[in-house]
């Protein structure tokens, strides 16, 4: 998933590419679903559970049972709605709540569900990865920042999911922490779409009013193609298949312009095969739409 999008099973060429964008400081979700087992939901799920964390009296490490609940419901939801062949894993930051997990679950296909810590999923990808964080109301604080300062944790959960990442914790909690996790509540909010500013209708009123203009044209604005938000999508131009359309809004002030246009092309290349065409929108600035033929059906709603 970007930080890119999940996974990478074996060494594919993609993963490297993944993992520099997490990095990065940006998370951007590029999680390509086509040929692989997935839900018609986005590709970064954020569950809110604002549990309770407790641990032994005596000492050990930290669990909380509203989300082993809610993370045990997911996980039962997934198997019966996937295919067979579809993998299922859960990873959390503390071996008591795997291992408690793993009793709920019990018995079940190892191969198929795999449940564990960060070392479980060393170099192993799963088609949809559950996270439940732990954190909540009686957990030190001392213990969240290190649940959240965990790097390598949330890289693996985010890199070794195939086409979806279902975090489970409580948002508010990990909204005002900051830091990765709140960049990953963000892009599940925003279904992976780009943060846009005031100027947004203006741009989108713009590009509906230039693609209406080619005769029999039907466009629709914010859809969803193959799991990736499109800004339109235009159909009924002559017997051209549905075309899926991306609004270029340009580079932002500060970023990196050679990592804008591959994100762009990446996200044009998920949208559907085909040639993409660029123009200005009524040649002003403030934004280029880039067309994708071959875009296929809008998928449902989340």
């Amino acid at each position: 998933m970007s930080p890119s999008r999940s996974a990478g099973a074996a060494r594919r060429p993609g993963k490297r590419r993944r993992e520099e964008l997490f990095y990065d400081g940006g998370l951007t979700v590029l999680t390509d679903t086509r040929g692989r087992p997935a839900l018609p939901r986005p590709a970064v799920i954020w569950t809110d559970v604002p549990g309770r964390a407790t641990r032994p009296r005596l000492g050990g490490s930290w669990v909380n049972e509203d989300e082993i609940r809610k993370a045990h419901d997911s996980v039962n939801y997934l198997l019966e709605q996937l295919p067979p062949e579809a993998t299922v894993g859960v990873v959390t930051p503390f071996a008591p709540q795997a291992e408690a997990l793993r009793r709920r679950l019990r018995p079940y296909d190892e191969e198929r569900l795999r449940i564990g810590t960060v070392h479980t999923f060393q170099g192993g990808e799963r088609d949809v990865m559950v996270f439940p964080l732990v954190a909540g109301d009686g957990m030190h604080p001392g213990a969240v920042e290190w649940v959240g300062g965990q790097l390598n944790l949330w890289n693996v959960a985010v890199t070794r999911a195939r086409s979806h990442l279902i975090v489970v914790g409580d948002k508010e909690r990990w909204r005002k922490r900051g830091g990765v996790a709140a960049a990953l509540l963000e892009s599940a909010e925003r279904d992976g779409v780009p943060s846009r500013d005031s100027s947004e209708a203006v741009l989108l009123k713009r590009l509906y009013q230039v693609l209406s203009r080619e005769a029999g044209a039907t466009v629709t604005l914010g859809e969803t193609v193959h799991g990736h938000p499109a800004d339109a999508l235009v159909a009924g131009v002559g017997d051209t298949a549905l075309r899926a359309v991306l609004l270029d809004r340009g580079v932002e002030e500060g970023t990196d312009a050679a990592r804008h246009i591959r994100l762009m092309l990446h996200r044009r290349n998920l949208l559907g095969v085909g040639t993409a065409k660029s123009k200005p929108l009524d040649g002003r600035p403030g934004g280029c739409a880039r067309q994708t033929s071959g875009g296929g059906e809008p998928g449902p709603a989340p």
